[in-house]
């Protein structure tokens, strides 16, 4: 799973599984869609820190400490992601109405404020998933060539950053890159944060199937260099999964 800073909750796709007509309804009003989801995603930033600082204990918060993390460890449920759609088009719904004062638009945005108020409740009921050594997202490699013996093709490589506990974060986004006979695709990652210890490259001829391709984690130093054909290793990840979940002011530890 991926983290809360790590980029966008949700996106397009999303809204139009709950409303179809959405990239009409905003083309039509002159609607930013992108910005209302990120617009969305910093209102669910400011609710989780609140809730967090509610629930830390006296020593985490006398040390600073959760402001020091804000939601960096907050992992991207399934119950958050939703909440943010929600949140999102009650956004879209309000400005399409005081555009046009349409009733129909009022009916919408009054709709999805109040399946947000139900999906943020609903949220907190089922937990706050947090990590403990949050790893972020993987910034892009950086992809080129040496001469070799290996066969050319077009591939598709992601790169995951990987922390001391041996939990990687969510994958990089992909690059392309195109080699001729001769030539052997090299792999490097630029700097990484100061928890990463290590990175993991997953190559695959398709952006539907990338796959492991190296033995053991490679460190922050170090390249990686395709010496023959790809590894049916394992898929691409998603992300770090809960270490333990904030409900109220109970924690349920997973497992």
């Amino acid at each position: 799973m991926a983290l809360f800073n790590d980029g966008p909750i949700s996106d397009t796709a999303d809204l139009q599984r709950y409303e179809n007509a959405i990239l009409n309804i905003a083309s039509a009003e002159s609607i930013d869609l992108g910005t209302k989801l990120m617009l969305a995603q910093q209102d669910l930033g400011n609710e989780l820190l609140l809730f967090l600082f509610r629930t830390s204990s006296v020593r985490d918060y006398s040390l600073g400490f959760r402001r020091w993390r804000e939601v960096k460890d907050v992992v991207v449920t399934g119950p958050l992601r939703q909440w943010h759609v929600h949140r999102t088009l009650a956004l879209v719904y309000r400005d399409a109405y005081n555009n046009q004062l349409n009733d129909r638009y009022q009916g919408k945005w009054t709709e999805y404020e109040n399946l947000t108020k139900a999906s943020k409740a609903t949220y907190f009921q089922i937990g706050v998933g947090l990590v403990a050594d949050p790893v972020p997202k993987a910034a892009t490699p950086i992809l080129s060539s040496v001469a070799g013996t290996a066969a050319g093709g077009a591939f598709y490589v992601a790169v995951t950053w990987v922390n001391a506990l041996g939990q990687e974060g969510a994958p990089s986004d992909f690059v392309p890159l195109v080699t001729t006979n001769g030539q052997q695709l090299v792999v490097t990652v630029g700097m990484t944060p100061q928890n990463v210890t290590s990175w993991n490259v997953y190559v695959g001829t398709s952006l539907a199937m990338l796959n492991l391709q190296n033995q053991d984690p490679l460190g922050t130093s170090s390249n990686w260099t395709m010496s023959s054909g790809l590894n049916p290793g394992a898929p691409l990840p998603g992300g770090q999964q809960p270490t333990w979940f904030v409900v109220d002011h109970r924690v349920i530890e997973r497992g």
